[in-house]
């Protein structure tokens, strides 16, 4: 069968500080986001895929480094149309700039007859299998410009709060009249990167967030709609029988440890498969050492006894006293088959607001700007990411 290929998320060119190619610049840790993107492409074409789509967030961010661009190219892209398959991009937060008239690295994909960069809303006819496909396109489009369109559409000017209620109701009608308009095809698919009411996140991390992003509900989605599948949220998951997260391919971040990974694949009778790929394993091993205990002791025992390949955190809580009687080199000498192992020391006596170091990096500053204003907010670490995102933004 002639499947349609979804993969969400990908980030490619998501930065990583250890494992650096020094030629290239480029982390092992960034080839294993691009590798399982690679591999998702590799079963399209084994599979003979009708289409193969990106959901969103193919790059970390609107401008990456060419190098992550190229390998987008000569890994997925060509390959792709050299077996005859039509690529879908839809933009997602990361890759879709603020204003729609900026370019961005999505764009320089346009030049390939087989690759349609989807950064509007719209719909798309295509007959698989000898079916008719109805799909409605929906890139993520972020909160200001969502208020715009609606205060053009009224003709007059409306408060932000009213704004959320607006959008939800142009969105519904939106999508119920371009399922109308499909009403004739044999199945009608929703591509989408938004938020759905309901759906989980992964295991420890919160969600990124982004001051009044839209968040979509049930009953914006039309009986006549008979599949929705969604990036944006790296957890897979299906949701209310016809609501469907592809998951991000690979573990981007420690809250994805325990999650699988892999793309979905929809056939045009509606049925979908989950397809897994292998992701890089995360072992997180939290060490409490009380008084008089030995603490390189303490961790050892509690390190896993195979290490290969594995991304280690040990995350160490113990008094100030003991902190240098722990004994790094035989950490390093029982992880050296990890593939990258950090440690974080904790006092158990009391908070610690002092950097371990100086430092000018601004990606560093801004982090630890946030971790002492927000020392005791519930999303802390969500509202740190999206102000890392603008910030590596603004400086690409």
């Amino acid at each position: 069968m002639h499947e349609v290929v979804c993969v969400g998320d990908v980030h490619e060119g998501l930065s990583f500080d250890f494992r650096i190619d020094p030629e290239t610049g480029v982390s092992e840790r960034a080839l294993d986001l691009h590798g399982n993107f690679a591999r998702a492409a590799r079963w399209a074409i084994d599979h003979q895929a009708s289409l193969f789509c990106v959901l969103g967030d193919l790059f970390d961010r609107t401008h990456v480094a060419p190098i992550f661009r190229e390998l987008a190219r000569r890994d997925v892209i060509e390959p792709l149309g050299k077996a005859g398959i039509e690529v879908w991009i839809l933009a997602g937060n990361h890759d879709q700039p603020r204003r729609a008239a900026r370019s961005t690295s999505l764009d320089d994909f346009r030049g390939y007859a087989h690759v349609h960069v989807i950064r509007e809303p719209k719909t798309e006819t295509r007959t698989i299998d000898g079916r008719t496909v109805g799909f409605i396109l929906l890139p993520y489009l972020h909160p200001e410009e969502i208020v715009e369109q609606i205060r053009e559409k009224l003709g007059k000017e409306i408060p932000r709060e009213e704004a959320y209620e607006a959008a939800r109701r142009v969105w519904k009608a939106w999508i119920q009249n371009r399922a109308d308009e499909l009403k004739d095809a044999d199945l009608r698919v929703l591509f989408g990167h938004f938020e759905f009411q309901g759906a989980r996140y992964a295991s420890t991390t919160p969600p990124e967030v982004v001051p009044h992003d839209f968040t979509f509900t049930r009953d914006m989605l039309p009986a006549s709609v008979d599949l929705a599948v969604f990036g944006h949220i790296h957890l897979h998951q299906s949701l209310f029988g016809k609501v469907v997260y592809t998951g991000a391919p690979e573990r981007i971040d420690w809250g994805e440890r325990l999650d699988p990974k892999g793309f979905i694949a929809l056939r045009s009778d509606g049925t979908w498969t989950f397809e897994e790929l292998p992701a890089r394993p995360m072992e997180r091993v939290d060490v409490v050492v009380g008084p008089g205990d030995d603490p390189t002791r303490r961790v050892l025992e509690a390190l896993p006894k195979d290490v290969a390949g594995r991304l280690v955190r040990i995350e160490v809580r113990l008094p100030d006293e003991l902190r240098p009687s722990l004994d790094e080199k035989k950490l390093e000498k029982h992880l050296a088959d990890a593939f990258h192992y950090e440690v974080r020391l904790t006092s158990t006596e009391r908070a610690r607001t002092a950097t371990d170091e100086f430092t000018m990096d601004p990606l560093r500053l801004l982090s630890d700007y946030v971790d002492k204003s927000l020392a005791d907010h519930p999303r802390r670490d969500a509202i740190k990411a999206e102000a890392l995102r603008l910030l590596r933004e603004a400086l690409a």
